[in-house]
């Protein structure tokens, strides 16, 4: 009996050093994975960067020399590095991320002024789709600050990330609201779009990187997979929690929650 137990130990001893050295081994592949990804991002960024600048020179200053065929040569040129730049400055900010090399700079940020501050930001892309952006604050005055302790321009790319989401999923003549409800010791922003809902079997792919759900944009707009996934990131990294709510046919409601007197 003795020896039994003894050989079990011991086979349970070496399955916990292979399994330490396999995670070991993950460990070491996901951070040359990040690597690598974060050499060619940076190295993509700047020839994308030359491209976009010169297709947007050519149609601004040069349109009236091109035929019609030529402009939508340079917009299709324009459009596509304007997304793959996109693309690779998200893959920058993942693989800073996941590295564990996410540095956040807090301060007071007054939550209330800054949801405005984004929804004028974004007022230009839901314009040009006749939506609406309207913010309120659920539970005291308007004008009154809503202060956490948090990184504003890692916040701020939180916002935008929500908003351009809940516009490029709405139809025309929707509305996307913002709401901000404070307790003692939490803030939570709620995002709610009326657009086409996401199927609940879908949800769980949302917050992770490359995730794509059945639901396609209301005017074709691209979609890298990791704005969300850096959302829940970034949130997490201050303390927070992201959460989703979404009813097919009605729409969606994407929050995050972040601590109050969260220390510096």
């Amino acid at each position: 009996m003795m020896d039994e137990l003894t050989r079990i130990n011991n086979e349970l001893a070496n399955l916990q050093r292979d399994l330490a050295k396999k995670n070991a081994e993950l460990v070491s592949l996901n951070a040359d994975k990040n690597r690598f990804l974060g050499m060619a991002a940076h190295d993509l960024r700047g020839p994308l960067g030359v491209i976009l600048s010169y297709s947007s020179f050519l149609e601004d200053e040069a349109g009236h020399l091109l035929d019609d065929e030529q402009k939508e040569f340079v917009t299709t040129i324009k459009t596509t590095s304007r997304f793959m730049l996109q693309l690779v400055e998200e893959l920058l900010d993942v693989t800073v991320i996941e590295s564990g090399h996410l540095v956040l700079e807090t301060e007071p940020v007054d939550l209330c002024a800054l949801t405005h501050r984004m929804a004028q930001m974004n007022s230009v892309l839901a314009t040009r789709k006749d939506i609406r952006i309207e913010c309120a604050v659920a539970n005291g005055d308007a004008a009154s600050p809503v202060v956490v302790e948090a990184d504003p321009g890692k916040i701020g790319q939180v916002f935008t990330n929500l908003l351009s989401n809940a516009i490029k999923f709405s139809p025309p003549g929707t509305k996307v609201s913002v709401a901000i409800r404070a307790d003692d010791d939490r803030a939570t922003v709620r995002v709610t779009d009326e657009g086409p809902g996401i199927p609940a079997d879908e949800l769980p792919k949302l917050f992770l990187a490359f995730g794509q759900t059945s639901v396609q944009p209301t005017d074709g707009e691209p979609s890298t997979g990791l704005g969300l996934a850096i959302v829940k990131r970034i949130v997490e990294g201050h303390g927070g929690h992201v959460h989703v709510e979404s009813t097919p046919g009605v729409g969606s409601t994407f929050s995050f929650s972040l601590p109050r007197n969260q220390p510096r």
